[in-house]
């Protein structure tokens, strides 16, 4: 093939071309050729540098590979421990929902327990719901409850978190309004202590030691996981129970205070206190109140209890003195006739004896003390009080 006609056809047709073992190329319309020896001279530099240009990149790859795979590792493990972590939190939480389940059906258990007890304590018609339309989300905002909901990853399981949750919140407000219900008829009580000028602290003092509050044993069968578990908050629990112990105690203390009136017909000639003495005419201390009225009048038990004394005592004249338990007792001077005997039991407003002015006396009256604690208290304040005590002892706080 001549020169012009490899000219001619690689303008019209390539750039390159190479017949005759021949290699030719066209360079601004000149046509030139090279022979086959430096054709692979020129591909042997261009596969040198790929290959130079590969071993690089494989050498790069090579001594950092070991370092990509640790951290690699290092990734992996670390994802494995974080997904441990929360299959471990996410078990420990169905453990709790399980615990929780067993503490809010023995928190139950207490409450129908206390509305047995006393159905006075709260209207029954404010009793625990479960209906879910109570509540809405809004409700759980405390950031634990709502960290638990999102670890919940089973619809189910989430719907029993809530409607625990909800149990929980609706048992919390009932005993709250027991708690509330208790404190009022606390108040009332503490009210009639202090009318009847007895002193709360004393009363608990001695009312901690009746053999009643102390007659209690048996086999120690704790609640696991329960009103002691500390997963679940009892300490409205706490302090209901405290409370409603602390009423009961107060209420069996008062129970034994004498309320009722020992003459019926009569009125007040001396009070309780400093006076002047009838005879001496000096001061001193009146440790009674002194009951006028017509002679023979019936005297009658301020309360029920044993008597202790019945006859003659000094200068109290004819004499009787009633135990009524919890450190009170009642003593009647100046009778004319004793109608019990001692060791013998007598029941409230039982007759024990007739006004008289027996013994250091100037008239017809009745001496009458009230003791508690081995101390005098005015009688006149436990009379004026004795309503709201009666009111106490037959449960009838409302009325």
């Amino acid at each position: 093939m001549k020169i012009s006609n490899v000219t001619k056809w690689l303008s019209e047709k390539a750039d390159i071309y190479f017949p005759d073992r021949q290699l030719y190329f066209r360079t601004n319309g000149d046509v030139r050729f090279v022979t086959i020896s430096q054709k692979i001279q020129i591909l042997g530099s261009v596969m040198l540098v790929g290959f130079f240009s590969w071993f690089t990149v494989a050498s790069y790859n090579y001594v950092y590979i070991t370092e990509i795979i640790d951290e690699k590792d290092v990734e992996v493990a670390v994802a494995n421990r974080d997904y441990e972590a929360l299959e471990n939190q996410y078990n420990q939480l169905k453990n709790d929902i399980q615990k929780s389940a067993i503490a809010l059906e023995q928190r139950q258990q207490y409450i129908q327990q206390v509305l047995d007890e006393d159905d006075t304590v709260i209207d029954t018609g404010d009793s625990i719901t479960t209906d879910d339309t109570d509540f809405v989300d809004d409700d759980f905002d405390d950031s634990n409850d709502n960290e638990a909901r999102n670890m919940i990853r089973d619809e189910g399981l989430d719907r029993i978190y809530v409607g625990l949750k909800h149990i929980e919140m609706q048992q919390t407000k009932t005993v709250k309004m027991m708690t509330a219900a208790v404190d009022s008829k606390l108040t009332f009580l503490k009210d009639a202590l202090e009318s009847a000028g007895l002193a709360e602290e004393e009363m608990l003092a001695l009312a901690s030691n009746l053999p009643s509050t102390k007659a209690q044993g048996g086999p120690f069968i704790g609640i696991e996981n329960g009103l002691n578990d500390e997963g679940v908050d009892s300490s409205a629990f706490d302090e209901l129970y405290n409370k409603r112990s602390n009423l009961a105690d107060l209420e069996m203390a008062i129970a034994h205070l004498p309320t009722s009136t020992p003459p019926e017909k009569h009125y007040v000639s001396s009070k309780f206190g400093m006076r002047r003495d009838p005879l001496t005419k000096k001061w001193a201390s009146h440790k009674g109140l002194d009951m006028a009225g017509w002679h023979k009048t019936p005297i009658m038990a301020g309360g029920p209890g044993v008597v202790v004394k019945a006859g003659r005592n000094g200068s109290f004249g004819l004499f009787v003195e009633i135990d009524h338990g919890n450190g009170f007792r009642s003593k009647y001077g100046h009778l004319s006739q004793v109608k019990v005997k001692k060791g013998e039991e007598v029941t409230d407003n039982q007759l024990i004896g007739l006004m008289g002015s027996t013994g250091r006396s100037v008239s017809t009256h009745l001496h009458y003390e009230i003791w508690f604690n081995g101390k005098p208290i005015d009688p006149l304040k436990v009379l004026k009080a004795a309503k709201d005590v009666q009111k106490i002892k037959q449960q009838k706080y409302d009325s």
